[in-house]
């Protein structure tokens, strides 16, 4: 397979390996703050959903800790072990596996959709982007809204994955590589994996991918996807993306 070829089926095989660890792998991250940013975007776009959708959604923590705010979320990933572990969180988040860009979901049954973690870098071709932005507007009910963040050039183009732990008391090691292509804009990130818990020794391999998206690019997909009005703000805060913003997360209305 060439790696253009590759390019136009994202998503294959990432995150299959990885699925039963992910959560001991992410065990830090601060999922409860995303979440209160969101919060606060909706609190400034005025809107108080009921039915959230956590695109992309993993093992489905975020969606998780919707449901315990009182939101009624569901989920979707394309990975299938990832899915599997969304009924083992607490509380358990019902999720489906599907394409961001094909959803396996009804016209409008959603007053928000979330997807987070640059999880939309992960698809590689512009028109699969644009595709899962005008299903994010099918899929969303009048009023509702769509909130995603991605990693910007700026942080792709510094090796932001390029990441090792090979701490020998840590029961999941690693060592992260990437390689940045100007050309594409897209960076691949070689993952290599050491686990000693239950049931290891095991070690295992895995690849990825992820573009960047310029702020003008992403911008001039979410109109023709449907919305009539968006933002994009420097993340975690109301402020404008610049040429130092690393992450961005977009806001758009569907009217």
């Amino acid at each position: 397979m060439t790696q253009q070829q590759h390019y136009t089926r994202p998503g294959t095989g990432e995150f299959d390996e990885v699925a039963d660890y992910y959560d001991h792998l992410m065990r830090a991250v601060p999922y409860a703050r995303w979440v209160d940013y969101v919060e606060s975007l909706l609190k400034r776009w005025d809107k108080q959903p009921r039915m959230v959708l956590d695109l992309a959604c993993g093992t489905g923590r975020v969606g998780s800790e919707m449901i315990r705010r009182g939101y009624d979320a569901r989920g979707a990933d394309l990975s299938e072990p990832m899915v599997h572990h969304c009924a083992r969180q607490d509380p358990p988040l019902p999720a489906v596996v599907c394409e961001a860009a094909q959803m396996a979901l009804a016209d409008e049954s959603f007053d928000l959709i979330v997807s987070l973690y640059d999880s939309l870098n992960y698809i590689l071709d512009p028109r699969q982007l644009a595709a899962c932005l005008r299903e994010a507007y099918r899929v969303l009910r009048p009023g509702g809204l769509l909130i995603f963040d991605l990693n910007t050039e700026r942080a792709l183009s510094e090796r932001l994955f390029t990441q090792h732990n090979m701490r020998t008391n840590e029961r999941l090691q690693y060592s992260w590589e990437a390689i940045w292509d100007p050309k594409t804009r897209i960076s691949r990130i070689d993952m290599l994996y050491y686990w000693n818990g239950e049931g290891g020794p095991k070690h295992f391999r895995e690849t990825h991918f992820q573009r960047a998206y310029s702020n003008d690019e992403v911008l001039c997909m979410l109109r023709p996807a449907g919305f009539s009005r968006f933002e994009a703000y420097s993340a975690y805060s109301f402020r404008a993306v610049t040429t130092r913003s690393d992450r961005v997360y977009y806001v758009a209305l569907k009217e």
